[in-house]
């Protein structure tokens, strides 16, 4: 299989390495327009062509997926030709900077046999992707409640960066990090109905650097979702969801689920018990900042080979993108009904 990536910044490379890792997977071409990354990769990999711009790639490559790792700014026109040339797709989250973006994607997809991929990789963490398991088996019984935060120690000045710029970020902690929290959701708990909350400035002028936000899910079930890129004491980000039923709890971070139950479950020996990741792991062929991205790679090369969509495709990540949306037109004032398109 042929891939193309567009664009070598930490993503970038970090699924070039992945890849090349995967037997019957060959980087075939990139683009790069920094010259030094570019020209590095001219010297330490002559087998790869490089282009500086990526429609010259696609023009003269024949190449089976292209891999989408650049500013969130230019997802949708990378993703509209790939769609026009035929070529099957990954990009990174999210998936555009705002939902028009996202809605010309759908429509454009619509009625085409492409496989497509957006990088919400929690999905393939070991212990998130239990509790979706044990959510699904009625464990908890009936879910009432849940509170969810992704915090990290990033930003404690005034930044002229690209996270900085509305423009280019297409918003800022709320998309860039609540976002995951809200493909997490969205996938245990179905529709998020209505939403609520508030954003905060510190040290962006033009993005939001906190977000709190109140949900209601459309089987009742309510929740809170609580993020921030400036709270001290998060060297990497954190996510950490606590689910709440009428049989008990259930708490999960990346590193353990921790149960507590009100009435026995046969899956489970104890009706309290820690699960850790370690019991879960199983190994992966290569682990390039976590095994989640080495799984999640390896699906969409599965995927794009047997022809199935992808579990987290652009549909999906759309219904994303209007939570998101309307997140922040209910941080300018009232609740406000999640529209989601066909």
């Amino acid at each position: 299989m042929n891939v193309g990536i567009v664009g070598l910044g930490k993503m970038g490379l970090l699924h070039a390495g992945i890849l090349n890792s995967i037997p019957d997977v060959k980087i075939k071409a990139v683009t790069e327009k920094e010259s030094l990354i570019a020209n590095y990769v001219r010297d330490s990999m002559p087998s790869v062509n490089v282009y500086d711009d990526y429609l010259n790639m696609i023009k003269s490559e024949e190449l089976n997926l292209i891999y989408i790792t650049t500013p969130i700014s230019s997802h949708f026109p990378i993703a509209q030709d790939c769609i026009e040339n035929k070529i099957n797709f990954f990009i990174e989250k999210p998936l555009t900077k705002n939902l028009e973006e996202s809605k010309k994607l759908c429509k454009k997809l619509k009625g085409t046999d492409l496989v497509h991929s957006v990088g919400y990789n929690r999905r393939f963490i070991d212990t998130f992707s239990e509790v979706k398991s044990l959510l699904d088996s009625k464990i908890l019984g009936d879910i009432s409640r849940i509170k969810s935060s992704m915090y990290v120690s990033n930003i404690f000045s005034k930044s002229k960066g690209w996270r900085s710029r509305k423009e280019v970020s297409g918003g800022g902690v709320l998309l860039d990090f609540g976002s995951h929290l809200v493909d997490l959701l969205l996938w245990y708990f179905g529709n998020i109905e209505r939403v609520s909350g508030n954003i905060k400035s510190v040290y962006s002028n033009e993005v939001e650097d906190s977000a709190h936000m109140e949900m209601e899910f459309s089987n009742n079930i309510r929740g809170e979702l609580d993020t921030s890129w400036s709270i001290r004491g998060y060297r990497i980000p954190e996510i950490n969801l606590e689910i709440i039923g009428n049989n008990g709890s259930i708490k999960v971070n990346e590193d353990f689920i921790k149960i507590d139950l009100k009435k026995p479950d046969p899956q489970l020996t104890n009706s309290n018990t820690t699960i850790y990741k370690q019991s879960l792991n199983k190994g992966v062929i290569i682990d390039v900042g976590g095994p989640d991205y080495t799984k999640e790679d390896l699906h969409m090369i599965d995927c794009v080979k047997n022809k199935q969509q992808s579990m987290v495709n652009v549909f999906e990540a759309s219904k994303t993108q209007s939570v998101i949306e309307s997140m922040y037109d209910a941080a300018k004032g009232g609740t406000k009904k999640v529209e989601y398109f066909d």
